[in-house]
This record gives structure tokens, C-alpha cells and sequence, in this order.
């Protein structure tokens, strides 16, 4: 699933969420769709920022041995944010916030079905062109190197006419899936990291 794709998931359990829902409204307004316009002031220092968040999601990666240690506890206590239940009751959980006015982040946990839960992170833009340069000072070779080092293997992920889509990222128990986009229209080649799945 391509970060395009797979993005509005994380933002509709995102706006299920109390503090998450209330975070995305701020950056709202009636002519524009969430997340478009400035964000204001108040919301201009998050409890992470995206070498942070980055970190922190290795840090996750690194403690957990399967699906099973990717509990909502779990997720909040490596990653120093408060993960909260969505408002209908349901096992899907999450947290995000605005990095600045281009930019926020979603961490969402989708554990309705318990032997298939979902975890994901994502940098979400406000408009589709917005460079990524902000958020990719710990860029995608940076991050997949650290999981190297971890012990996974790497293997790419390419889809239609050779072009490369992701990379999964696999030891015992685990499979993290890494999707990168360049940094800019004109800078496409220095990739950063969009999206971060497990499984």
C-alpha cells in the first residue's frame, strides 16, 4: 500500500481520537480540508519533533519481538506520547500533532483484529507539494541503516516499470515496512522517510 493510499486511513482513526481530532481541526477551516491551512502558534512546539519522532519509532522497533508487544501502553511508554482510544470504543488507538505549518505526525494502532494488528507512523502534509526537507534531517538511508544494524534484512518492494515503492524489513517475528519519498521535486533523489508500518 503506497503512502498516498494508506495516509487517509491513519488520518480518519486519527479523528477518532479525542486530542488527535482536536490537533487536526486547529490546521482547519470551512474552504480547506484538514491539515491545510497555517498552524497556530500554540501548536508550534510539539512533544516531538521529526529526528524525534524518527528516533523513537527505532526505539519501538528495537524493544518490540512480534505483533503482540505493540500495545497501546507499549507504544506510549517507548515513545513518550499518550496514546488514546478512538471514541467509539473500538481496539484502534492513536496520537498526532502538527510538527508546523507543512507538516504533521500520526501514530496510529488498529488492533481490532488481534492476530493482525496494524501499527503505523506517518508525516503527513498539508498540501501534496510541500518539502519534505523540514522533517528529513534523519533521512530514509539513515533510518533503514539503524535497522540494519538492528539484525533485519532488507528486501525492495518495486512495483509497476521498476519503480521502487518501499523496502520490508524482516528478522524473527517481525516485518517493518519503510516507504520513502524524495525531498523535494528538484532534490527526488535524496529520499526521506514518509511512512512506517508493522506489519
Amino acid at each position: 500500500m503506497s503512502p498516498a493510499r494508506s495516509t487517509p486511513l491513519l488520518l480518519a482513526a486519527c479523528m477518532a481520537l479525542p486530542a488527535c481530532s482536536h490537533a487536526l481541526r486547529a490546521t482547519s477551516s470551512k474552504e480547506e480540508p484538514a491539515m491545510t491551512t497555517a498552524a497556530p502558534a500554540s501548536i508550534a512546539s510539539p512533544r516531538l519533533d521529526a529526528p524525534q519522532a524518527l528516533q523513537r519509532v527505532l526505539d519501538l522497533i528495537d524493544d518490540s519481538h512480534g505483533l503482540a508487544d505493540l500495545t497501546p501502553a507499549h507504544i506510549s511508554q517507548v515513545m513518550g506520547i499518550p496514546m488514546e482510544t478512538a471514541r467509539d470504543g473500538s481496539a484502534r488507538y492513536g496520537f498526532g500533532e502538527a510538527l508546523d505549518t507543512q507538516w504533521t505526525y500520526g501514530v496510529g494502532l488498529d488492533a481490532t483484529t488481534p492476530d493482525a494488528s496494524r501499527f503505523e507512523f506517518a508525516f503527513n502534509p498539508s498540501q501534496a507539494d510541500a518539502p519534505m526537507t523540514p522533517i528529513c534531517q534523519m533521512d530514509y538511508d539513515a533510518f533503514t541503516a539503524k535497522l540494519e544494524a538492528m539484525g533485519f534484512t532488507r528486501t525492495p518492494y518495486r512495483a509497476e516499470h521498476g519503480r521502487f515503492v518501499k523496502e520490508w524489513f524482516d528478522k524473527p517475528g517481525l516485518r517493518v515496512s519503510v516507504y520513502p519519498q524524495g525531498e523535494t521535486a528538484e532534490a527526488a533523489a535524496h529520499r526521506c522517510v514518509r511512512m512506517v508500518t508493522i506489519p
